[in-house]
Formats: structure tokens, sequence, C-alpha cells
């Protein structure tokens, strides 16, 4: 914005404190419009203040696994476990079972939980909408471990919406544990 400045009634305007009113300047307020959505503004004095409010935005449009919650002007924007359709692993996991849980690769897991040798607990991000869903997966084989097995726990930790109890055994049946352990949850 380009403005001619009038110097004389500037100087005439200054106080003892080198200070000049808001009279002694050529525009003594700003102008604030309201733009697409909202309402209010107004041309307050300089120092003044104006209020601008959303008028309606009641709608907002969001990419694949968010939810939009916009009522009164609020805007909360969460994430959510993408729809998914019957036959689809609702979650899967890989993860290091040598004593730990490290999870190397997952989906809608939040962590693999160590009990003890061959034992783990397998935690959902987000829960599941029932246990009525099918568990597959196989531990890697460990020098001296020809082969393994995975299933689902004991009554210790079952199947739930929010986790699984899962177990690994050898060939000889005995609990084990695996370096490397998969498992996927399909409905």
């Amino acid at each position: 914005m380009t403005q001619a400045l009038n110097l004389a009634n500037f100087a005439n305007n200054l106080n003892t404190s080198g200070q000049t009113s808001n009279s002694g300047l050529q525009n003594s307020s700003i102008t604030v419009n309201a733009g697409t959505g909202l309402s209010g503004g107004g041309t307050p004095s300089l120092g003044g203040s104006v209020t601008l409010n959303n008028a309606g935005v009641t709608s907002v449009s969001a990419g694949t696994g968010i939810s939009v919650s916009a009522s009164t002007g609020g805007v909360t924007i969460t994430n959510s476990a993408p729809a998914v359709t019957a036959g689809e692993a609702k979650a899967w996991v890989t993860w290091n079972g040598n004593g730990v849980g490290t999870i190397l690769a997952s989906y809608n897991v939040s962590s693999v939980t160590y009990r003890s040798t061959g034992l783990f607990t397998i935690n959902f991000t987000n829960a599941l909408s029932d246990a009525n869903y099918t568990v597959a997966g196989c531990p890697g084989v460990n020098p001296g471990n020809a082969g393994g097995y995975l299933g689902v726990s004991d009554n210790t930790v079952g199947a739930s919406t929010t986790a699984c109890g899962v177990y690994t055994v050898n060939s000889a049946a005995a609990l084990s544990n695996y370096s490397r352990i998969s498992a996927s949850f399909i409905r």
C-alpha cells in the first residue's frame, strides 16, 4: 500500500514524548473484512480490537482413515482405522520372539508383550469388532528347532477385541522362542 504522509499534520500533533495521537495520523483506523466462512470484522481505531467469527463452516473433508467432527465451528480430526472388509487382515505383526517382543513390522498392533518362553500377548492399536477372528502365523526357524507352530494361547490370555495371546512351540510341541515370529488376525 502506498500512502502520502502529511508530515506537517504529524509534527503538529507530537506530544512531549515524541508520540502522536490517532487524530494526528492520516488514517486513524484499519478495516478488517471477514472472508469466506467468517462473520464480524469492522473498522476499529488503532489500538482497538475486532472479532472474527465462524459463520457456519460445519463440514470439512479429509482423506481415507480420517474422521471429522465440526460442530459449532470447532474442528476435531481423529485418526481411525481404515474400513476393511470381511476376509482382510484386521491386524498383523512380525516381531523378535527371543525373550523380547520387539516389533519388526506391523499393522494395527501397538505392542507385543513377552510373558515367558514361547508365550506372547499381541496388543491391538484399534479394538477389533469382536473376538471371532482367525489367527494365522508361524515362527521362523531357530538353529536346533526344526520347524515350529504358532497358536492362540491358553486361558491366561486368550482372544479378545483388544489383545490376543499366542504361543510358539517347536516340532516336539515344547514352548520355544524364535528370533522372528509373524501373526495375522483375519475376520
